[in-house]
């Protein structure tokens, strides 16, 4: 009895990876002219491809926009603010709290010798010498 149930499972686990086989190779991208990629050949483009491509490369007046890598100092308005980059502003029920050049600071720490006198949601004020810089977020 049980050499009877060992034959029967394997004769159904031979069809079903003999139709799982079959299954695959119809399913498989077949080449028109019946010949095969060899890896030595590139790959088939369209000629539409081609020509997408050497028009976007050709026209100096495409824009893509803002470049992700580049630190946008637009809203660096004041001299001596250039060094001071405000990456988050973090707030809890009672402490906010902000990110600036990766350092975590709260109200009243000291940033460059100007001391941090308010966090609000998208800017933070700071205060040197009686008189206040405004660092604002970068919005993306």
């Amino acid at each position: 009895m049980a050499d009877n149930k060992k034959k029967i499972e394997l004769t159904i686990t031979g069809i079903g990876i003999i139709i799982l086989i079959f299954l695959i190779a119809n399913h498989m991208p077949k080449s028109k002219d019946n010949k095969s990629v060899s890896k030595a050949e590139p790959y088939p483009t369209s000629e539409v491809t081609i020509l997408a491509v050497s028009e976007v490369g050709s026209d100096s007046s495409v824009k893509w926009g803002r470049d992700p890598f580049l630190l946008d100092t637009s809203n660096v308005k004041e001299q001596g603010m250039e060094d001071l980059v405000l990456n988050g502003i973090v707030s809890d029920r009672d402490n906010p709290y902000a990110i600036i050049n990766n350092d975590v600071v709260k109200l009243g720490d000291k940033v460059n010798g100007m001391t941090i006198i308010e966090i609000n949601e998208k800017n933070v004020v700071l205060e040197q010498d009686g008189q206040k810089h405004t660092l604002e977020l970068n919005p993306y």
